[in-house]
């Protein structure tokens, strides 16, 4: 290999590997991961392990590469390519993420683009031939990703999931008049003032469905579940095609009803949970099918995947 290239390889297995450094420090002492966007955290939320043990493996695969090319730097040419399987593994690896993103999550992750983007470069760097093996892996990846399908209802489905296996933990006082469901982020200004509207006591049961995982929630009186999946809230969210909260959902004898944005649903919340008239439907959770949802809604809502500023609150 030309000692330019091997110097460079050098450099961009370093460099990676010190960012992805930092991000462990950075998730070791605050838990959270640094990202340019929300597409971050869409992706975390959608993980089976946490976000260290992802930057560790990433971590240990380009200090692998950068020791595997330094310790062969002056070896003859082995009946095996080490070095060349190793960054071919690493752009599948990449390949498979990238198509998470496009047709799964539907969103980007910036800090994973970069990692994907070293990835790209040290396989661009070890030649001609590494350049059309990746790109055809690559290819192939992402087209049979997009012949698979990633419905949000086949997935919930086939997981036998419904409302309540996203609730986060659940709030009544006494003699419930509706069984309500909170979708809201804990980063979100509006869902913020619609969580301060339900300090009160009220007739209503609440179910919290956070989009991502929580640390906690400040609200006083809440039934917490052992577990969790913040996962099944952001599915169904996309099978009724909402992409912002807060949002409410209303179990009813005939369905559901959806209510969104800050205004709205602190209106709905002072005028049906401080009465006992109502009755409240316990048979079922299920998710609802689509002709059996209202959809109300209006201002006061933050995007799932942009950020949500305090001064946006009006």
């Amino acid at each position: 290999m030309i000692p330019k290239k091997q110097k460079a390889i050098y450099a961009i297995s370093l460099a990676a590997s010190l960012i992805i450094a930092i991000q462990v420090i950075i998730i070791a002492f605050t838990g959270d991961a640094a990202c340019l966007n929300k597409g971050c955290e869409v992706l975390e939320s959608l993980t089976t392990i946490p976000p260290l043990y992802y930057n560790l493996l990433g971590l240990s695969y380009f200090q692998t590469v950068f020791w595997l090319f330094f310790l062969l730097r002056k070896q003859p040419a082995l009946s095996i390519d080490g070095p060349r399987i190793l960054l071919i593994t690493g752009l599948a690896v990449e390949g498979v993420l990238l198509g998470y993103q496009i047709f799964v999550a539907q969103t980007f992750c910036s800090y994973c683009l970069i990692i994907f983007t070293f990835v790209v470069l040290l396989n661009f760097l070890y030649g001609r031939q590494q350049i059309i093996t990746g790109t055809a892996v690559v290819v192939a990846i992402n087209l049979f990703f997009s012949l698979l399908s990633f419905d949000p209802s086949l997935l919930l489905t086939s997981r036998k999931m419904d409302l309540n296996t996203g609730t986060y933990g659940t709030r009544t006082c006494s003699n419930p008049a509706k069984e309500l469901y909170l979708f809201f982020s804990a980063n979100c200004p509006h869902c913020k003032t619609v969580m301060k509207a339900l300090e009160g006591c009220n007739s209503c049961k609440f179910h919290f469905n956070p989009i991502e995982k929580l640390k906690s929630l400040e609200l006083d009186g809440i039934e917490a579940n052992d577990s969790y999946s913040p996962e099944v809230n952001r599915l169904l969210l996309a099978l009724l095609e909402i992409n912002t909260i807060p949002v409410l959902i209303e179990k009813k004898p005939s369905g559901f009803s959806v209510i969104k944005g800050e205004k709205k649903i602190i209106s709905h919340i002072e005028q049906f949970c401080y009465q006992t008239e109502h009755l409240l439907y316990f048979e079922s959770s299920e998710i609802p099918e689509d002709e059996d949802v209202s959809v109300y809604g209006e201002e006061g809502e933050c995007s799932m995947t942009i950020e949500c500023d305090d001064d946006e609150v009006k």
